[in-house]
């Protein structure tokens, strides 16, 4: 879901994931805008990923919607 897909949460604010809005890790916004009304698909695109010990489970091939890895 990371590399194809964000979430947002109710007020705007975004995620790489599911998993990270739940557990309030929003994505980098030194590089990429961290709310909706900032949009910006290339900004988003070079941004680097928020990873934690729950993205094991994605990165393994096992996550929900992950073609088993963080990077392209």
């Amino acid at each position: 879901m990371c590399r194809y897909t964000i979430s947002v949460s109710w007020d705007g604010t975004l995620y790489d994931c599911d998993f990270n809005q739940m557990l309030d890790l929003p994505v980098d916004h030194r590089v990429s805008p961290a709310h909706i009304r900032d949009f910006d698909p290339v900004q988003l695109n070079q941004r680097q990923i928020t990873t934690r010990n729950h993205c094991y489970g994605c990165t393994a091939g096992a996550g929900s919607s992950c073609g088993g890895s963080v990077t392209s």
